[in-house]
């Protein structure tokens, strides 16, 4: 269609008439004929158009796609930022992680120096070889599935130490079960060992182990034990666990005497006895009462002989007990250790 208006005839018509015709010339494209003077609308073949909306595509794909670029580049995706703060978190937890770990090595570091200069050497054991506790160690590829990640290298670092102490936690747990039985064996030597005195320390000491002229028999021979200047009954306890071997009267010697087999090698004599409250075979407790002192058998007073054997040798009893505690200390160890046993 041919708009039949010319430049001369628009500029006649009324405003709004001219503005109407004005704004319908910008919503389409006219041309002017200049030899006519008229202005001629502009149509466009149906390949020009598929041409044009093909380019507006293509432009505007380019333009989105710069668009989307850039603003990933300047600020991120929403999924990404998302990913970040997950890749951020997982970092602060393996950094915990770390710190933990760093706490469990410096036990493990102390439980060895401790095994090592104090539990082995107190119990006679042979430290551990320094191979034996790198047993299970050494190069792996068992971290290759972590590996092409991100985050990779805090990854393997954090699992190697975790395996690291793993492998260190199982080495000291083999080296403690070679330690424990020899433990409880020591613990159970100590219970039976003779290490306190058989009466109150308040008792004064009589004659100790020398060759001497026996005081009823009037001849030179050796005593073999510590006397205890004891007034007739005394208490007299059982100087270390162990196995009552004997508790009878011997018609010469100690009269009323009680023999205890600690084992490891030990055994106590008590002899002169009063009296006594044990039978042969009766297992018994450091601080048990055993008897009371007295003067039977061939002695010249009430006291209470005492003697310790080792593998069959006569031992000097003050070297098995201390006389610096008190009366009171002597007597609440005797306490505690029958509420030990009644336990």
């Amino acid at each position: 269609m041919v708009c039949k208006i010319s430049l001369f005839n628009l500029n006649l018509l009324p405003k709004s008439l001219k503005n109407q015709i004005k704004t319908l010339i910008l919503r389409k494209k006219y041309l002017l004929d200049k030899e006519k003077l008229l202005y001629r609308q502009v149509r466009l073949s149906f390949r020009e158009k598929l041409v044009r909306i093909f380019f507006g595509l293509v432009l505007s794909l380019v333009l989105a796609t710069f668009y989307g670029i850039g603003f990933k580049n300047l600020f991120g995706s929403p999924k990404e930022k998302m990913l970040e703060a997950q890749v951020e978190e997982l970092r602060y937890k393996y950094s915990l992680l770390v710190e933990d770990f760093n706490i469990i090595d410096k036990s493990l570091v102390g439980i060895v120096g401790a095994e090592d200069n104090i539990f082995r050497p107190v119990l006679d054991m042979e430290t551990l070889t320094e191979s034996f506790r790198q047993t299970g160690a050494g190069g792996s590829k068992k971290y290759e599935e972590l590996e092409g990640y991100e985050n990779s290298a805090i990854m393997i670092s954090a699992t190697r130490y975790l395996d690291e102490l793993i492998r260190r936690t199982y080495v000291q747990s083999k080296s403690f079960e070679e330690i424990i039985p020899v433990a409880e064996d020591w613990k159970n030597r100590i219970e039976h060992i003779p290490y306190i005195r058989p009466v109150n320390v308040t008792i004064p000491l009589g004659d100790g182990i020398k060759f001497r002229n026996h005081p009823v028999l009037g001849i030179s021979r050796w005593h073999y034990g510590q006397d205890f200047s004891a007034p007739p009954g005394t208490k007299v306890y059982a100087t270390g666990s162990g196995l009552i071997t004997k508790a009878a009267w011997t018609p010469y010697g100690f009269g009323n005497r009680v023999e205890i087999n600690h084992g490891y090698g030990f055994k106590t004599i008590y002899g002169h006895l009063s009296g006594f409250n044990v039978e042969t075979g009766q297992e018994v407790q450091r601080g048990d009462l055993i008897g009371l002192s007295g003067s039977t058998g061939v002695s010249s007073g009430p006291h209470l002989h005492y003697e310790i054997h080792y593998n069959g040798k006569v031992q000097n009893p003050l070297y098995f007990f201390d006389d610096n505690i008190t009366m009171t200390e002597y007597n609440s160890m005797i306490n505690a250790l029958i509420c030990d046993t009644l336990r």
